[in-house]
């Protein structure tokens, strides 16, 4: 990287730095509120996102400005070396049920829950980078990894949000437009198949635009803007490195957007990150994949634009089937497809355990393809010790278990279904 993007990394770096000293005056008056007796209750969401713009300020600025002034005097970065993924999973969950106890505990959870929360939110997209990385970081750095993730989290999230901002209005005239010839069509098909009710709420404006906006905008845009930050370090990496540096980038992004789906969801936070976890490399694969494609247009490879095409494509359509598919069976089980609907709650239905086996079975594959494409990309004569990690075989043992004590649930819930037919 020369000297212009070193400066641009630091100064940077600096101005989030000083967007956050507004944020630390909001800490000082949470603490005031906490020692003249606030209600606990009522002082938590106020400190939770205090603490997420400090560590967005002061966290990613300061990470930026440390780092962009360390390479512009020429400070060596050493070798980055993460846990293993098992330690890391496993300090995920008791993050996760500190977190639970202290979000129920009367005095206090201001102060200790959101350190707890944003590293329940960050453990997930660190341990993908660790599947990926896999004790062999090669020319991957700290300070590359780091100022990759930061800005995954700052600049490309900041991006992918005016890109979904805009782009749902421009395909909305679409969608209304051919809406009436469409449609009809469509809901005789569904209504033939499936019935009235799920053909109704298959064909209804509001699925087709929710579907249009998970599955087509949100994966297009996402996974082109989160490598873009990594591209002025791409020249001199090799093939592996550049997937590396991408996982770190989409590892930020993955980090601050489970940070705002749990936030907004606070009352159910923790479910929400359990469910976000178990697909959590799908944004390092993602970013990985088309940073890969980007590294061979700057190196001037033949056939250079066909492969980044195709390895954007790729990770589009993993993006697409891991949002359309989740919520295409959340939209059966609504219209009672799986079977008749509480109106109470569908919490602890049966028919649930569908949709958690579809992503236990979508995760599954992503962890393992993030993995294996790693390390097919080893240069050659290098390879893993056979102690080092969770083998393959029995990675996909754990995820069989997991996924048969689901689809238990779910093939009863079936089997019911056709004995009350």
């Amino acid at each position: 990287m020369n000297r212009v993007w070193k400066w641009l990394v630091t100064l940077s770096g600096l101005a989030l730095m000083l967007l956050g000293v507004p944020m630390l005056m909001g800490v000082c008056v949470l603490m005031l509120a906490l020692v003249g007796g606030a209600g606990d209750l009522d002082a938590l969401p106020f400190s939770l996102s205090m603490a997420f713009f400090l560590v967005v300020t002061f966290g990613c600025g300061g990470v930026a400005f440390y780092h962009g002034m360390c390479a512009l005097i020429g400070r060596p970065s050493g070798s980055l070396r993460l846990p293993p993924a098992w330690a890391l999973g496993g300090s995920f969950v008791l993050v996760l049920v500190a977190g639970l106890l202290m979000h129920a505990a009367v005095c206090g959870a201001p102060l200790i829950f959101p350190p707890l929360f944003l590293l329940a939110v960050a453990l997930p997209p660190v341990t993908g980078v660790a599947v990926m990385v896999d004790r062999h970081p090669g020319a991957l750095t700290w300070r590359r990894a780091l100022v990759a993730f930061c800005a995954g989290a700052t600049v490309s999230t900041s991006l992918a949000i005016v890109l979904n901002t805009l782009l749902p209005g421009l395909l909305l005239a679409l969608v209304w437009g051919l809406a009436d010839q469409v449609l009809p069509a469509l809901e005789k098909l569904l209504d033939a198949l499936a019935g009235g009710r799920v053909a109704d709420a298959l064909t209804s404006r509001g699925f087709l635009f929710a579907l249009v906006e998970l599955a087509i905008i949100a994966p297009f845009g996402e996974e082109f803007v989160k490598p873009v930050v990594v591209l002025p370090l791409l020249r001199r990496l090799e093939r592996r490195d550049a997937l590396l540096l991408g996982a770190c980038a989409g590892a930020g992004f993955a980090a601050l957007e489970d940070a705002l789906y749990a936030g907004f969801g606070l009352p159910v936070w923790a479910g929400i990150l359990l469910l976000r976890a178990m697909g959590a490399p799908l944004h390092s694969l993602g970013a990985g994949l088309t940073t890969m494609g980007w590294w061979e247009v700057l190196q001037r490879r033949p056939d250079a634009g066909r492969h980044w095409l195709e390895r954007y494509g790729l990770a589009v359509g993993i993006h697409a089937l891991w949002n359309g598919g989740s919520w295409l069976v959340i939209a059966l089980i609504l219209a009672g497809f799986f079977g008749p609907v509480p109106e109470t709650s569908l919490l602890g239905l049966p028919e649930v355990g569908l949709l958690l086996a579809l992503l236990a079975v979508e995760g599954a594959a992503i962890w393992i393809g993030a993995r294996a494409l790693s390390r097919r990309l080893l240069p050659a004569g290098e390879t893993l010790p056979a102690h080092e990690g969770m083998p393959i075989e029995r990675a996909l043992a754990v995820w069989a278990v997991v996924c048969l004590a689901v689809l238990v649930p779910v093939g009863l819930t079936i089997l019911r279904s056709w004995w009350v037919l």
